[in-house]
């Protein structure tokens, strides 16, 4: 674009580009480096680099900078750094290019450079070495002099949370965690991308040492059982139960991941009188909560009346056995899959297949054959 000279008319050409060639940098100021495309101009003299904060308004009259008020000359080269400026500022740059004459082309592009001074952060609750085994509150303070655009809060440097509005808090829950210290930090940025990270609080973490609550819901403790009873049991824990197990007697009956649990128990594989019912409950931290309680069982066998004694000789043999019943048909399929161990009583009580020619042959061994002739027996198949 042409400009008027007092020697006649005359053409600078101003078909260059300026560049941003390096990123300001903080210390107790503000440097940017530029760097433009050569003019093609044959008169070329040299450069003036332009330069003004916080407008961009025409022409640019900056100040402040190390080299001086805006124009600073650039001779002939097409690098030139702008020193001294303040980082609280955002500051705008052109470059234009003159002949011998003094006669000056137009501005070229303009480059804007944000403000960057990076915000204040840091943690204001909880204290330094802080120990917590459940859940605590994290507060930050943030300020800048333009806004702050999001806090950031980091764990052992990972960020776990972000917040846009204060103010600024996070709750970090050390119940699942395990044992050992760990670093809470918050990080700032502001509206124009600066950002600062805060001195970080170191907190203590014990592990999870809370153990899982149990209820054995039925049946209660003191009461008097006969046939096939629910044993029912539920737990809860402050991070999540990870077993629940039923017991009769320390006898392991079932094993599960679940809460609530319940088993259906066939009393009459047992003696009469008093039986400890317990249900345990375990965390992933290897915590356990117990309960439990003590039943009589009363099947009758005690008052049974003895058998009128013989009139004819025969011999001896044994009592029938008890009928079977779904209890025994869950107990099987347990013992099939490998979660029971039976008895050689119970062995003998449950191992009925297969079934050849209407009768049982038993094989010595529990699986899911066994279980499916039981099931048959109830239903009147066989």
């Amino acid at each position: 674009m042409g400009v008027n000279g007092k020697a006649g008319r005359s053409r600078v050409a101003a078909l260059f580009s300026l560049l941003l060639l390096s990123l300001p940098h903080n210390c107790l100021a503000t440097t940017v480096t530029l760097a433009w495309d050569p003019s093609p101009d044959a008169d070329l003299a040299g450069y003036r680099i332009y330069y003004q904060a916080n407008s961009d308004q025409l022409p640019f009259r900056g100040t402040g900078a190390l080299e001086g008020k805006a124009p600073v000359d650039g001779g002939k080269v097409t690098v030139a750094s702008i020193s001294g400026l303040d980082p609280a500022r955002s500051y705008y740059f052109a470059v234009t290019a003159y002949n011998s004459l003094g006669q000056e082309s137009v501005y070229s592009n303009i480059v804007q450079i944000p403000e960057t001074l990076p915000p204040l952060v840091s943690i204001t609750s909880p204290a330094d070495n802080t120990s917590v085994a459940t859940a605590l509150d994290v507060s930050a303070a943030a300020t800048d002099n333009v806004g702050i655009a999001k806090v950031q809060f980091l764990v052992n440097g990972t960020q776990v949370y972000e917040t846009s509005a204060a103010p600024y808090t996070y709750t970090f829950n050390a119940a699942p965690l395990a044992g050992g210290t760990y670093t809470i930090a918050a990080r700032a940025v502001d509206l124009a991308g600066n950002a600062a990270l805060s001195q970080p609080v170191h907190v203590s973490v014990p592990g999870d040492v809370i153990s899982p609550t149990v209820s054995l819901a039925a049946p209660s403790s003191g009461s008097k059982v006969a046939g096939t009873i629910n044993v029912a049991a539920s737990a809860g824990d402050n991070v999540g139960v990870t077993r629940l197990e039923l017991s009769i007697d320390d006898t392991l009956l079932l094993g599960s991941n679940q809460s609530p649990a319940s088993y259906l128990w066939n009393t009459t594989s047992f003696a009469d009188g008093s039986h400890v019912i317990t249900a345990r409950a375990y965390d992933a931290a290897g915590n356990s909560g117990v309960a439990s309680a003590t039943v009589v069982v009363d099947n009758g066998a005690s008052q049974a009346a003895p058998p009128p004694p013989s009139t004819s000789t025969s011999t001896s043999t044994s009592p029938p056995a008890a009928p079977l019943t779904l209890a025994d048909a869950q107990f099987a399929l347990q013992i099939a899959s490998g979660q029971q161990i039976p008895t050689v009583e119970q062995l003998q009580r449950l191992d009925l297949a297969p079934y050849l020619n209407g009768q049982s042959v038993p094989n010595g061994k529990v699986d899911t054959g066994d279980v499916v002739v039981i099931l048959a027996k109830l239903t009147g198949k066989l």
